[in-house]
Formats: structure tokens, C-alpha cells, sequence
């Protein structure tokens, strides 16, 4: 099996709560706990994004998952915590609207953070958009589980609709930090059954390789990669 070196901690579950129960999501049916992710957890997390910082190949930090992460009752703490160690690299959110009030927007704007507003349910994205607006919170509209859509490597009843491009997970060496803090090597990986490691793990000590997911991906694998498939 082909291993390399973990790049970059791309992706970080603060919560595996949610507040909807999409069909199209494996949210209602996560075969883990769902909770929020716990403070010692998160410090550990960052400590990984704070030593691929230092040697020059953390990109963004995207704080999303199978899970609202608005919803952690630290969530702006966790912004800010955040943004003092990846300095002006991009600093990401994924919501569905329904918790975005005033101070979360205000938070939003503050810390810089780019917001994808999901159309899971229309009625309450839309008035967290106009709220996001009157803040100044850079946003844009995730429509794509409707024209883009993923079966989350088979794992879903839902049509994949995506287009197959080479998966950046593996080709540029990201790594997912779930709620409970297994780092996974795949985003579709949500019920963390092939983790790599954990964040108790040395930095730098981390290595991703092709899954059994790979498989029935929409994406395509590496071609060095292709054997461990």
C-alpha cells in the first residue's frame, strides 16, 4: 500500500450534531457518536495545523464535517483560536443557516471567515444570507447536492451527479480531524471506519493512503495511489 506524508490538516469536525436530517447526508445515519467536539480535542487539532504552518504546506482550515459546527457552544472561541494560528490563510465555514443569529454573523466578519450557506432548507438560508450580507461576511450558495451532487462513496441512496476530477485529499496529502479526534484521510469517510491516526498523534507523524471507499468514489485516485484501492 502506497503512504505519504500528511500536507495538510484541510478539515476540521466541530460538531457531529446537526439540526436537519438531510436524505441525501449520512448525518441521520452516522454509525458514531454525535457530539461536539471537546476542548482538548481541538487544541491537538490545531497543534497539527500549527506544525504543517511552520514547514509552509497548510493551506485552509475549512471547520465543517458531518455536523453543524455553528452549533458548538464554544464555536467563536474556536474561530478565534483558529484564526491566531493560521495567521491570513483562508479560514472556512460550510452551514445550513438555521443557527447563523447577529452574533455569529458578527463573528463571522470579525474572524474572516468564508461562508458556504447551504439550500438544504430554503426558508432559513436565505434570511441567514441577507443577515450574513448586512455583516459583510464574504458568502456563497452551496446548490451542489442538487446539480453536483455525491452518494458519499455509495454510502448514500442519492445520485452522484459530480463531476470525476482526481481527489485533492490525496494528491495534495489532506487530512479530516473528526469530532472525536481520529484524523481521516478522506472527507467521505464520515463514519470514520478507516481513520489514519488521532490527534494525540506526533505532528508531522501522519500518513494518508487510498481506502476501500476509493472505490465507489466519484472521484478518481492518484495513479500511484491506484494499487491500494
Amino acid at each position: 500500500m502506497i503512504r505519504r506524508p500528511l500536507r495538510e490538516i484541510h478539515e476540521i469536525e466541530l460538531s457531529s450534531v446537526c439540526n436537519l436530517a438531510c436524505v441525501y447526508c449520512p448525518h441521520p445515519t452516522l454509525r458514531r457518536p454525535k457530539a461536539h467536539m471537546a476542548a482538548d480535542v481541538f487544541r491537538d487539532a490545531l497543534a497539527h495545523v500549527k506544525h504543517y504552518c511552520r514547514h509552509g504546506t497548510q493551506g485552509e482550515v475549512s471547520l465543517t464535517g458531518i455536523g453543524e459546527a455553528i452549533l458548538h457552544p464554544a464555536f467563536i472561541r474556536m474561530l478565534e483560536q483558529t484564526r491566531e494560528v493560521i495567521g491570513d490563510r483562508d479560514l472556512v465555514l460550510s452551514t445550513n443557516g438555521v443557527a447563523v443569529t447577529d452574533s455569529i454573523a458578527r463573528a463571522l466578519a470579525e474572524y474572516s471567515v468564508k461562508t458556504y450557506v447551504s439550500l438544504h432548507r430554503p426558508e432559513v438560508a436565505a434570511p441567514a444570507i441577507e443577515r450574513l450580507k448586512r455583516y459583510g461576511v464574504a458568502y456563497e450558495v452551496n446548490h451542489a447536492f442538487v446539480d453536483r451532487s455525491i452518494d458519499w462513496a455509495g454510502q448514500v441512496d442519492w445520485h452522484a451527479s459530480g463531476a470525476r476530477y482526481v481527489c485533492d485529499y490525496l494528491r495534495l496529502g489532506w487530512g479530516v480531524v473528526r469530532q472525536c479526534g481520529s484524523v481521516d484521510a478522506c472527507c467521505m469517510d464520515a463514519h470514520d471506519l478507516h481513520p489514519i491516526g488521532h490527534v494525540t498523534d506526533d505532528p508531522g507523524s501522519l500518513h494518508n493512503n487510498a481506502l476501500p471507499l476509493c472505490g465507489a468514489c466519484n472521484l478518481t485516485v492518484p495513479e500511484e495511489f491506484r494499487d491500494g484501492c
